[in-house]
């Protein structure tokens, strides 16, 4: 089943489409999802990728052999069924865009989670590659490129990312040949009611920035080009441009006073001066202050052919801090290490069956 807007106007709305498609998806694969007692039932866990307020990332080979993969892990005391499942679906829907990290099939529940495979990228995030100096321009580019691809193509299906940062950008290569966009967790359909952040976020856009609970907005396209264009700035600066995208931040301030006044001063503020003029262009369009005029994200394409102005640029592969995580030899060490942590899973399944229930459903 693929989400995707309707061809023509009469075939209805096209975000109650994809919210439809997708509801229906949901509750398809709510029945096959497939219950075991313990993650090792069917994974060879080596180490951990990761770890956030609602559960962890697990480099994880398959028992039947194949390559390593990232097993995402959602606790069940934290995330709703529905929310597991969306995330689930969207993934699967568009995984065969090649700048969408991939979503594999069979989504497994413990007593204690909920459980998705995806492919591993064996040189992590893209802020890992930013520790200490943006990236060259070549290397800028090639990201930019295939984010702006990957985004349109979510687009075109009615959904939007949402959540488009560094952490997010999983990278394949030390050049980044490839780079996948991740973490699908808050897409939703074009036109979903969104909250205001939950605190102050870099990437977020000045529209969501200054809503105050309990108002929302719509989820729009528009919001998703600005995340690149604060991308873009962090891919060549190994910084973010400001902590919100409000009046209260100088460094926003001063960028919105520029963007606003006309006629407009012909050199903008420190440290945006750096840019050379298309890099300039490109980031005024995609981070527009008025979502309604914002680029879109194939607006990258056009600028390619341009000088960006970006200091350091070399094609050096490995002057970045990044090396490849698949390490063999370390696996039987590391899968050690998680000893502790599944044995709390199977004792939360005797648990379960001498109680007579499922603990930690939704």
């Amino acid at each position: 089943m693929e989400l995707r807007e309707p061809k023509n106007p009469e075939d209805g709305d096209p975000e109650e489409d994809t919210a439809t498609a997708l509801q229906r998806l949901v509750e398809l694969t709510a029945t096959r999802v497939t219950p075991v007692r313990n993650l090792r039932v069917q994974y060879r866990l080596i180490r951990e990728l990761g770890s956030g307020s609602y559960g962890r990332v697990l480099l994880a080979r398959p028992r039947q052999g194949g390559s390593a993969v990232a097993l995402k892990l959602l606790r069940r005391d934290s995330v709703l069924k529905s929310t597991f499942l969306r995330e689930f679906c969207v993934g699967r829907c568009v995984s065969s865009h090649p700048g969408l990290l991939q979503t594999l099939a069979g989504p497994l529940q413990t007593p204690r989670h909920f459980a998705f495979a995806q492919e591993y990228a064996p040189y992590g995030d893209l802020s890992g590659m930013l520790q200490e100096q943006g990236l060259p321009e070549l290397l800028v580019k090639r990201v930019m490129a295939q984010l702006a691809g990957a985004l349109d193509f979510l687009h075109s299906r009615g959904l939007v990312h949402a959540d488009v940062k560094p952490d997010n950008v999983l990278v394949f290569d030390p050049v980044c040949s490839r780079v996948a966009l991740g973490d699908l967790g808050l897409t939703r359909p074009e036109g979903s009611a969104t909250p205001a952040p939950p605190g102050p976020l870099p990437s977020a856009p000045p529209e969501l920035c200054l809503l105050l609970p309990p108002d929302t907005l719509p989820l729009r396209p528009a919001m998703d080009s600005w995340g690149l264009g604060v991308l873009l700035f962090c891919t060549a600066t190994a910084c973010f441009p400001w902590d919100v995208a409000l009046a209260s931040d100088p460094e926003f301030e001063a960028f919105a006073g520029w963007m606003t006044t006309r006629p407009q001063p012909l050199r903008p503020p420190p440290p945006w001066d750096q840019f050379a003029p298309p890099a300039l262009a490109l980031l005024q369009g995609l981070l527009d202050l008025d979502p309604e005029t914002r680029s879109p994200p194939l607006a990258v394409l056009d600028f390619l052919g341009d000088d960006w102005g970006i200091e350091r640029n070399r094609e050096g592969s490995g002057g970045w801090g990044v090396t490849s995580s698949e390490d063999g030899e370390e696996e039987e060490e590391q899968e050690a290490s998680l000893e502790e942590w599944t044995e709390e899973e199977e004792e939360d399944d005797k648990d379960g069956r001498r109680m007579g229930t499922d603990r930690g459903s939704p």
